[in-house]
């Protein structure tokens, strides 16, 4: 039997290869800051840029590209702040911000992402806001969007987010008062999603009692990013990786999270048992 010719070997091998990159699994985000920073260093204030980029960073530096990192902050325009890790220019060589924070914007990325996700993707959700709690243990969450005055409730973000329903796991990080009222709205076994909450049901959230470089940070998101960067905003290693083996799982978090902060206690949701098998930096999660 004669072989292919060198070229038609070529040629077989081309299309594989691009089968093989058309199909291969994505990772996306969507970063929602649901108020407007307008000075640096001001507790209860300055977090809503901070907190956004220390995500952001984290993002990057695990392969998010940034074409599928998408950001609601403010009213469309990153701050100028004067700390240069916290500068979207510096840090990114760019701005971040890709559209103003509303419950209209909030509910169009999710469409927006219905028409690109697949079956084979991963999505990272992060939520910074105040938050309200009522109803039974004060698991009725209320997501409050302070740049507008609207407000989301949990069930909402949850209808929200099925507007893109191909995912092979989704994650879901958030960081308000009373955010473990958000875990009851992902608990349906067989559901690969993971929600990591700052809080319980009944808890207050809240800033970091200290930050390694005095800058002001929410406690949660201070600790949640640190944990999968397997070091803190200032560079200092973490101790995040306890299985040593060069990723940090969404379990392993959790369980830095419960070690690291005071001011209250971080939740896990993990009704289908993915914490310990989702690595964010991997290139499929």
């Amino acid at each position: 039997m004669r072989m292919p010719s060198l070229a038609l070997r070529r040629v077989v091998l081309l299309l594989l290869l691009g089968s093989a990159g058309c199909c291969a699994s994505q990772k996306y985000a969507v970063l929602i800051s649901t108020n407007q920073t307008q000075f640096d260093d001001m507790s209860i204030h300055s977090e809503w840029w901070y907190d956004l980029v220390y995500q952001y960073k984290m993002l990057h530096e695990s392969g998010f590209t940034d074409d599928r990192i998408y950001v609601l902050y403010g009213d469309g325009h990153d701050f100028p702040t004067t700390h240069a890790a916290y500068d979207s220019q510096v840090q990114f060589g760019h701005a971040i911000t890709d559209m103003p924070v509303s419950k209209a914007n909030v509910a169009g990325v999710f469409s927006l992402l219905g028409s690109k996700m697949t079956k084979r993707d991963y999505l990272y959700v992060w939520w910074m806001g105040h938050g309200g709690g009522s109803g039974p243990g004060q698991c009725d969450l209320t997501m409050y969007i302070s740049n507008t005055g609207e407000t989301v409730m949990d069930h909402e973000l949850k209808t929200y987010m099925s507007a893109a329903p191909n995912y092979r796991k989704r994650s879901i990080s958030i960081m308000t008062c009373h955010s473990g009222g958000l875990l009851n709205d992902f608990n349906t076994t067989g559901d690969p999603t993971v929600v990591l909450a700052s809080s319980t049901c009944s808890e207050n959230s809240y800033d970091a009692p200290t930050t390694c470089n005095g800058i002001v940070e929410a406690e949660f998101n201070y600790t949640d990013p640190s944990a999968l960067r397997k070091k803190n905003v200032c560079g200092t290693p973490v101790t995040s990786d306890t299985t040593v083996d060069g990723f940090v799982s969404l379990q392993e978090v959790q369980q830095y999270n419960a070690l690291s902060m005071t001011m209250s206690t971080p939740q896990l949701g993990d009704p289908s048992a993915l914490a310990a098998t989702t690595f964010p930096a991997k290139s499929a999660p």
